[in-house]
C-alpha cells in the first residue's frame, strides 16, 4: 500500500506542484547511490581477490612467484582459497581472513613457512574437487575423506622454508 501511496504522490498531475509532496528526485538520488555503492564494492570484491593485490603483501612474495610458475596459474586466488558457498559467506570468510592477513602482515610476524588453518585446509580441499572429482571418484579418495593435502600441498605454491614471511 505505501508503494501506491508513493506512487501516487510521483504521478499525481490534478494537483498544483506546491500541494503534493514530490519525493521522486531523492528516490531517484537514492537508487544512484545505492547502484554506485554496490558498484565500488563489488569492484573492491573483486579486485582484493586477484593475484596482484594478494602478491603486494611481503609475506606472499614467494606464494605468488610459486604460483605463476603453476599449473593452476589461471585461477584467482580467491577460487582456491574462499568456500564454494552463498556470496554473503564468502564475503565474511574473506574480511574475516583478510583481516587475520592484515593484522600479521603489520605485525610483521608471520612464520617462514605459512601454513593454512584447518578450515582454510577444508576449504581448498573442497574447491580442489570442485575441479577434480572425476580424476578421484573411482579412487579411494572418492570415497570420502578426502584430502588432497596430504599429497599435492605443494603444488600450486611450492615446497620447503622460505627467507622473510
Amino acid at each position: 500500500m505505501l508503494y501506491k501511496k508513493i506512487l501516487k504522490h510521483i504521478f499525481v498531475t490534478d494537483r498544483k506542484k506546491s500541494e503534493r509532496t514530490d519525493i521522486g528526485r531523492p528516490l531517484w538520488f537514492g537508487i544512484f547511490i545505492g547502484i554506485v555503492l554496490m558498484s565500488g564494492i563489488g569492484g573492491v570484491y573483486h579486485y582484493t581477490g586477484s593475484a596482484r593485490f594478494c602478491s603486494a603483501c611481503h609475506s606472499m612474495e614467494h606464494e605468488y612467484k610459486a604460483w605463476t610458475l603453476s599449473k593452476h596459474k589461471q585461477f584467482a586466488c580467491i577460487e582456491c582459497h574462499l568456500p564454494d558457498a552463498f556470496i554473503f559467506e564468502r564475503f565474511a570468510y574473506k574480511t574475516s581472513a583478510g583481516m587475520n592477513d592484515l593484522f600479521h602482515e603489520i605485525l610483521r610476524d608471520y612464520p617462514a613457512t605459512i601454513r593454512p588453518s584447518d578450515k582454510a585446509k577444508n576449504i581448498m580441499n573442497g574447491n580442489c574437487l570442485k575441479c577434480h572429482y572425476s580424476t578421484v571418484e573411482k579412487t579411494p579418495m572418492g570415497k570420502g575423506n578426502q584430502n588432497c593435502l596430504k599429497c599435492h600441498n605443494g603444488l600450486v605454491h611450492g615446497r620447503g622454508l622460505k627467507k622473510g614471511g
